[in-house]
């Protein structure tokens, strides 16, 4: 694993979006992070280092600005890494071999020839995806509500065995008396603390990028949007069966970011591999194979539900200009889980 070099330091009230903003542009090896009361840039390639500090303290001291600046990676002859390079400016010519940085006027709708994307999954601020923090939460208070039996209230009762039809499904009943609540809350309920694990996980990693770069407003909406449809599918599906977890949101994720890199092929925060290990999974549910080894089944036409409705409004928000906040593109435990209960 490669090791994060420091290239600069700044304090924690300095506005960084430029520097931001200048590291998606070009799609540099970069980030930033809060470290000991200071926010740190910081690099893995060591070639990067000096040159992208020299541009970094030419922009706080306000000699360069950087939404002026082009940078491109290209291959230093005898380095097996690339290093940041060119600066086309009244700086003579660096000694063959060293990392050089070039200034020109940025176009951000201009080809980059050389430029590498870097498939590296980003540190978010956490005040940057708030949404994601709460629902990471929710996995786990609802597996402390199953544990102590405390879950009645957020589930959709299941249906007695017999003929379902929708006005007399516990569902319709429920929805009768007010508890319009029910449509999202079985996504809050987990049977065990490793399903709270990896849905939480999914949420971290697929979850967190989305809301950064689209905002909270739009990330909520999908959440709000995807878990009543994975819900009601499942319990459509199979309506004599305890159901819950947040899967179905998870998939709606992962049904987002499919259209947003399709959109966007430059756009690999979220690296394609992640995303085509969730269908294969999803596709292994659906052969039964899982259902041998985990108690009650998985719920795949929740998981359905979510990836649907993921991919609709994720080519929704692209439709609607959503997809200009990402890269520029390239080219066009005393868990209580009964034997019949289905997670996700």
């Amino acid at each position: 694993m490669s090791e994060w070099l420091t290239v600069c330091e700044f304090p924690l009230g300095e506005d960084l979006t430029p520097v931001a903003s200048f590291i998606r542009r070009h799609q540099l090896p970069l980030r930033i992070t809060e470290e000991r009361n200071h926010q740190r840039v910081s690099s893995p390639v060591a070639q990067l280092v000096e040159p992208m500090r020299t541009l970094l303290q030419d922009w706080h001291a306000g000699r360069v600005d950087l939404q002026q600046i082009t940078v491109q990676m290209k291959r230093v002859e005898g380095e097996a890494e690339p290093s940041v390079i060119d600066r086309e400016a009244d700086q003579s010519t660096p000694p063959a071999g060293e990392p050089s940085v070039a200034t020109e006027a940025s176009d951000e709708s201009a080809p980059r020839p050389g430029a590498a994307p870097f498939s590296v999954i980003p540190d978010w601020p956490l005040r940057s995806t708030p949404v994601c923090l709460v629902l990471i939460a929710l996995c786990f208070i609802g597996w402390f509500l199953l544990r102590h039996n405390l879950f009645g209230p957020l589930i959709i009762e299941p249906q007695q065995p017999g003929d379902f039809t929708v006005p007399d499904s516990t569902l319709s009943q429920q929805l009768s008396r007010g508890e319009f609540w029910r449509l999202w809350t079985p996504a809050i309920v987990h049977f065990s603390l490793v399903h709270a694990l990896f849905n939480s996980l999914g949420i971290w990693i697929l979850g967190r990028t989305l809301e950064a770069r689209a905002g909270s407003l739009w990330f909520a909406a999908l959440v709000l949007l995807s878990a009543p449809v994975s819900n009601l599918a499942q319990y459509y599906v199979s309506p004599e069966n305890l159901f819950g977890g947040m899967s179905g949101v998870v998939y709606a994720l992962v049904g987002a970011i499919f259209v947003i890199q399709w959109w966007r092929p430059g756009w690999r925060e979220v690296p394609r591999s992640i995303i085509w290990a969730a269908i294969a999974w999803y596709l292994l549910c659906m052969s039964g194979i899982v259902d041998y080894f985990l108690p009650g089944g998985i719920a795949n036409a929740a998981h359905l539900g979510g990836l649907l409705s993921g991919l609709l409004l994720g080519f929704l928000f692209c439709i609607g200009g959503g997809a200009r906040r990402y890269f520029p593109d390239s080219g066009p435990s005393g868990n209580r889980s009964a034997p019949d209960s289905k997670s996700f």
